[in-house]
């Protein structure tokens, strides 16, 4: 297997954000792209990622390939990738080979994790909700919130979203209406539905996101979250994570 990634910003955003969460990462290679199914050890947060060949200068791939590493390992020599640079990944002899071609070339070699991987199914979810909305609004939302408690509600009704947080002795309460708010796009919605959810966990997924884009928000009442965000068309992420009792 040999590829060069052109899209190296995209690739970064990618294993910080799953840095963020565990210590190993798992890549699916397939004759469309690649693809990543990690759960965070707690099991409390799923990252999903779609990338096809569009990503890649180079793409030779004769079967698929599970490329398992160490993201300390891979995430250490990102950091020495330039934007303008692109990476080349070899897989050879339980090693992978990580060249960054530049002005300059730099080589590194870094082992394979032999462990017993299953690739993560994507849990069946069924929602209640929807609602398409500016990153940027759930950005602020999440530094607000972290003032007053460590976790941040969504609500859904009727034509209004609200994000909220509470503690015992302050309250935060934001609200967008799909009538007047020009950063909600779309809302959806049985009925009144209302979850709670992690900041910590929230916060590490929206690093990765321009706070221009969309985010998508699925949800129903006291249930798992799923957030998606297209980078592009050739690049999707997405996040289910479980919802706090309230």
């Amino acid at each position: 297997m040999e590829v060069e990634i052109k899209d190296i910003e995209l690739f970064k955003k990618l294993m910080d954000t799953v840095g963020s969460l565990m210590q190993d990462v798992s890549l699916d290679f397939n004759e469309s792209g690649f693809a990543v199914r990690a759960m965070d050890p707690a099991n409390i947060a799923m990252i999903l990622f779609d990338g096809k060949k569009g990503l890649f200068s180079k793409f030779e791939v004769d079967k698929p390939t599970k490329i398992s590493v160490s993201l300390i390992d891979m995430n250490s020599i990102l950091k020495f990738v330039r934007k303008d640079d692109r990476l080349k990944l070899t897989e050879a002899k339980g090693k992978l080979h990580m060249d960054v071609l530049g002005k300059n070339k730099m080589s590194f070699v870094i082992p394979l994790i032999d462990e017993n991987y299953t690739a993560q199914k994507i849990p069946q979810l069924n929602f209640t909700a929807e609602a398409t909305l500016l990153s940027s609004v759930v950005k602020e939302a999440l530094k607000v919130g972290l003032t007053v408690d460590d976790s941040l509600s969504f609500t859904i009704d009727g034509h209004k979203l609200s994000l909220s947080a509470k503690s015992e002795e302050k309250e935060f309460l934001e609200e967008l209406n799909i009538n007047e708010n020009k950063e909600l796009f779309d809302l959806k919605s049985e009925g009144l539905t209302k979850s709670k959810f992690s900041i910590e966990y929230l916060s590490k997924f929206f690093v990765s996101i321009d706070p221009e884009k969309q985010v998508k928000l699925s949800m129903s009442n006291n249930y798992p979250l799923r957030l998606d965000h297209e980078f592009s068309e050739d690049a999707k992420i997405a996040m289910v994570l479980a919802n706090r009792l309230e």
